[in-house]
């Protein structure tokens, strides 16, 4: 509280306002308490509160995977099966990088 008093102090000094340590008390801790909610007050707070910000990314991850549609080119496998008669080679699919979705 003493960052306010002095705060204050300093813009009654320069305005001309004559008050008491008492007064300069009574609005030191009104200014405080407004600092203190002016977040909440216009909608946001100072400091990010993580949990929201985690949130809001865990949204945009799921909606981006919500968005996404099985692999056309390996049928959602995540591989591919190549035949060359005798013998068949599998390799991962080239176009969903093997997790058998892709962006729709």
């Amino acid at each position: 509280m003493d960052y306010w008093n002095e705060c204050i102090s300093c813009a009654f000094d320069e305005a001309g306002i004559q008050a008491t340590k008492e007064q300069i008390d009574l609005v030191a801790g009104d200014v405080e308490v407004a600092h203190e909610n002016y977040g909440m007050a216009h909608g946001y707070d100072a400091i990010p509160n993580p949990i929201l910000l985690e949130n809001s990314e865990l949204k945009k991850q799921l909606k981006i995977e919500q968005n996404k549609i099985v692999c056309p080119r390996c049928e959602g496998k995540g591989y591919e099966i190549t035949d060359f008669g005798i013998r068949s080679s599998t390799s991962q699919c080239g176009a969903c990088c093997g997790c058998g979705k892709v962006d729709g």
